[in-house]
């Protein structure tokens, strides 16, 4: 139930009812709607019997001092809040809440992990129905995480000044921090605004939408210059501005790299990239393939011998491939 969503006062108003006539949830609920006040019966049922406590008694719940770090668990964090995720900060109403709401139970799990990771607070999850309408004759259920601290919203705002479509912004410390850390960051937000689509015939796209535009090039940026993921601008029949690939080696740098954590889009892009057919193998001789073999038995990555050996390292996975086909037959 929500009743962490309502303030002191309305706590206060329930309970002086309910100590003084002694009525129960749903007269106390219909009471305070005819007087202009809609608090649900679910939440009046917990603080009436439960011990339930309003909004403002959960603002205080303390932090551990190394949450203010930037982990990749915060950067995933950030990434969603950026994406589907949606913080409100009503400091007039004392309203504090980090949440989401997605029909994917292990996108959810995900964020829900993080937080809890982060805070050590563990956020509420429920499970809720959605409403039919013209565009959704059968809408799916979703799982809603929601998280009440005033300290988590007030150290999430340190690092962008909101988190609404067209005003957020790359946090300069995602900026300035490691592979691991952007990685996360991407993820987070590829898991929101990100998909990949089935074209067949060996070819796919890969694309992140997003309202805000000035945002959405800094991502350009940081997926070309950090992981070898080369996108192009495009705009849908809504002017709204993605990001998008075709190539096989962007999906793939893209797959090892960032990748999703929803299994619906992983199981998805390993099956696109699956579905390229790849060109121009023949051409290169067993010594060549040998060196290529032994160059990634010493460590160095499909990238790295790409750029010593001068060719396009997205044949170093087929390569590998050949090799294991060859070792089972």
């Amino acid at each position: 139930m929500d009743y962490c969503k309502y303030t002191l006062e309305e706590y206060n108003q329930v309970m002086n009812l309910r100590k003084n006539f002694g009525w129960g949830p749903t007269k106390i609920s219909s009471f305070l709607f005819d007087k202009g006040i809609n608090i649900k019966e679910g939440a009046i049922i917990g603080w009436i019997h439960k011990n339930k406590r309003p909004y403002e008694e959960v603002l205080i719940k303390k932090i551990p001092e190394e949450s203010k770090i930037l982990t990749e668990e915060k950067a995933y964090i950030l990434g969603v809040l950026c994406g589907d995720g949606y913080l409100t900060f009503q400091k007039e109403k004392s309203r504090y809440l980090i949440g989401l709401d997605v029909c994917d139970e292990d996108f959810a799990d995900e964020f829900r992990r993080c937080l809890k990771e982060v805070y050590g607070l563990l956020p509420s999850k429920i499970l809720r129905n959605r409403r039919v309408t013209n565009f959704s004759k059968n809408p799916k259920l979703m799982y809603c995480i929601y998280l009440t601290s005033k300290l988590v919203v007030e150290d999430l705002l340190r690092y962008s000044k909101s988190f609404k479509t067209k005003e957020w912004t790359v946090p300069e410390e995602i900026l300035n921090s490691s592979i691991e850390i952007k990685s996360a960051f991407l993820r987070g937000l590829f898991d929101s605004e990100g998909t990949i689509i089935d074209l067949s015939k060996g070819r796919a796209i890969l694309q992140l939408c997003s309202g805000n535009d000035k945002s959405l090039l800094v991502i350009k940026d940081i997926l070309l210059n950090d992981f070898g993921v080369n996108t192009k601008i495009d705009f849908n029949n809504n002017k709204v501005m993605q990001l998008r690939t075709y190539r096989y080696e962007n999906i793939k740098n893209f797959s090892d790299k960032i990748g999703f954590t929803i299994k619906r889009k992983k199981e998805k892009l390993a099956f696109c990239l699956s579905s390229y057919k790849r060109k121009g193998l023949r051409k290169y001789n067993q010594d060549f393939k040998a060196n290529v073999l032994q160059l990634l038995s010493q460590g160095f990555s499909a990238y790295k011998i790409g750029k010593i050996l001068k060719f396009p390292h997205t044949n170093v996975y087929d390569f590998v491939k050949q090799q294991n086909r060859l070792i089972k037959e």
